[in-house]
């Protein structure tokens, strides 16, 4: 008699009982001075990063309604709760970078 179906199907179901479904978090609206940052815009993408090299994380953000990147500077000290300046444009060889949308 085999016994490998029987071990498949124990451990097969063990492994859902287990199983949970994933739990997302609220979503959290990053201000700045000027207001909220992502504001109504869903398809907008921030990617984080240490941009400047000075130790605290920033942001740039994809901006879909104009197709540009926003850089959002972080002026709170390394480690302390973001503090994001108003943005600023990101341009390359003179002229902001815009990527196609739609």
């Amino acid at each position: 008699m085999r016994k490998t179906p029987w071990i498949a199907t124990v451990l097969l179901l063990a492994v859902t009982a287990w199983a949970q479904a994933p739990n997302f978090d609220y979503p959290y609206l990053m201000r700045n001075a000027s207001g909220f940052i992502v504001n109504g815009n869903a398809y907008d993408c921030p990617c984080f990063g240490d941009w400047d090299d000075d130790g605290s994380i920033d942001m740039m953000v994809g901006v879909f309604y104009d197709g540009n990147i926003h850089y959002y500077h972080n002026s709170a000290p390394a480690g302390s709760e973001p503090v994001f300046e108003n943005f600023v444009l990101v341009y390359s060889d003179g002229s902001p970078i815009s990527v196609s949308y739609g």
